[in-house]
């Protein structure tokens, strides 16, 4: 609603009117919570952006200051709800990872290997939340052959399968044009394997 820039600068620069409009989308978005959850959903989706490739978009204090509480009315409320809480974060979301899991999240999406090293991933927070993703769409995908593909696909489901129910295999992002075809067959074939 306020733009990108905005967002990172409103609660240094005009923190009470951004405290109100994050307070009012957090209601807003309470009310769509409740009317997933009395549906009957198995889990919600929320999707934001806080990492870059090399870090978080601000400090993950601010971070904890400022839109933490938030996500916690709503994650609190899914799973109130009987639902599982899913998020699409990408980048670089280790610093905050920790407290999302903490308040509640069930799947982290997407794992971007060229972002979060996999295997720091499961070795500190695998058990704690389930992983959907990893094969990487920027790099093995467009430049590895067939059997990269196969081979890092295999590998991401030893890293993070070894924990019930921790891993959702998947690419890290939506698959890229430029992929080759013989690519993008061998990732479906790997899949297969595990069906």
């Amino acid at each position: 609603m306020r733009g990108f820039e905005n967002m990172l600068m409103d609660p240094y620069l005009n923190g009470g009117a951004f405290a109100k409009l994050r307070d009012r989308v957090v209601a807003y978005n309470l009310a769509i919570i409740d009317q997933w959850v009395a549906r009957g959903v198995d889990a919600v989706f929320f999707s934001d952006d806080w990492g870059s490739q090399r870090g978080l978009l601000i400090s993950p204090d601010d971070w904890r200051k400022f839109y933490k509480p938030a996500y916690k009315a709503m994650f609190d409320r899914v799973r109130a709800g009987g639902a599982h809480v899913w998020m699409h974060l990408c980048g670089n979301i280790i610093p905050i990872l920790p407290d999302l899991i903490d308040l509640g999240l069930n799947v982290l999406n997407p794992v971007q290997p060229q972002a979060m090293d996999v295997h720091l991933l499961a070795r500190e927070f695998g058990g704690s939340v389930c992983f959907n993703g990893g094969v990487d769409v920027q790099g093995t995908m467009v430049h590895g052959s067939p059997e990269d593909v196969r081979r890092e696909l295999h590998t991401l489901v030893e890293l993070f399968g070894s924990h019930n129910g921790g891993y959702i295999a998947d690419t890290s992002h939506t698959i890229m044009p430029e992929s080759p075809l013989d690519n993008v067959i061998a990732l479906f074939e790997a899949l297969l394997e595990y069906q």
